[in-house]
C-alpha cells in the first residue's frame, strides 16, 4: 500500500472513531503545528494550577526545544475538536476528561492499525484524580493521563484560528476543547 493511500486510510478510521465520540478531526500537515517557548511561558504566567502539581504539565515535561525536535519524529497531526456548551470553571472538568477519553480511543485504534508511535494531546490539565500523587510518589493513572499541548509549547488557539474555527477567550456560547493526536 502506497504512503498516500495509508495516510488516507488511517484518517478515515480515525474521523469515524472521532465522530462515533462527537469530535470533529482535522487533519495537518507537520509543519501547520505551532510550537514556540511564549506558549509555555503561560504555564508559569499567571502561574496555571496544574504547574508543578501535575505529572504531565510543566516542568514534568521535556523543554519545547526538546519537543520540537522530538515532533520530527511524527508524520501526521490531526486537530481534534470536542464542540461542548460553555459551562463554569468548577464544571470544565466533565467536557475535559470526555475529550481525553476521545483522545485516549483515537490513540489506541491507531496502535490497532500499526501506528505504534501514536500520542494523544489533550488540553485543559489531568482531572483524573482530585489530587495529582505526592511528587514522590507514582502517577495513578499513568496509562490514561495525556499532556496539554500548551505544556509543550503548541499554539492551539493560533492553530485553530488557522484552521477556521470559532475560537474565543474566554468562551462565549460554545466551548472548544481541543486536543491531538501525533502519528
Amino acid at each position: 500500500m502506497s504512503m498516500l493511500k495509508k495516510q488516507k486510510t488511517i484518517f478515515l478510521t480515525l474521523r469515524e472513531e472521532a465522530e462515533k465520540r462527537g469530535l470533529q478531526i482535522i487533519p495537518l500537515k507537520m509543519r501547520e503545528i505551532p510550537v514556540h517557548e511564549g506558549v509555555r511561558l503561560k504555564c508559569l504566567v499567571p502561574l496555571c494550577e496544574f504547574y508543578s502539581v501535575c505529572r504531565v504539565c510543566p516542568p514534568h515535561l521535556p523543554s519545547v526545544s526538546e519537543f520540537r525536535r522530538a515532533l520530527t519524529y511524527f508524520s501526521q497531526a490531526f486537530l481534534l475538536v470536542l464542540r461542548h456548551e460553555a459551562v463554569s470553571r468548577e464544571e470544565v472538568a466533565k467536557p475535559e476528561i470526555a475529550l481525553l477519553q476521545a483522545v485516549q480511543a483515537l490513540e489506541k485504534t491507531a496502535w490497532q492499525h500499526g501506528y505504534y508511535r501514536a500520542m494523544g494531546l489533550a488540553v485543559g490539565g489531568c482531572k483524573l484524580c482530585e489530587r495529582c500523587a505526592p511528587l514522590n510518589e507514582p502517577c495513578r493513572h499513568p496509562f490514561q493521563a495525556r499532556p496539554s499541548p500548551e505544556g509543550l509549547g503548541i499554539d492551539l488557539t493560533l492553530l485553530a484560528r488557522r484552521k477556521g474555527l470559532p475560537l474565543a477567550w474566554p468562551p462565549t456560547g460554545e466551548y472548544l476543547l481541543l486536543g491531538m493526536l501525533l502519528l
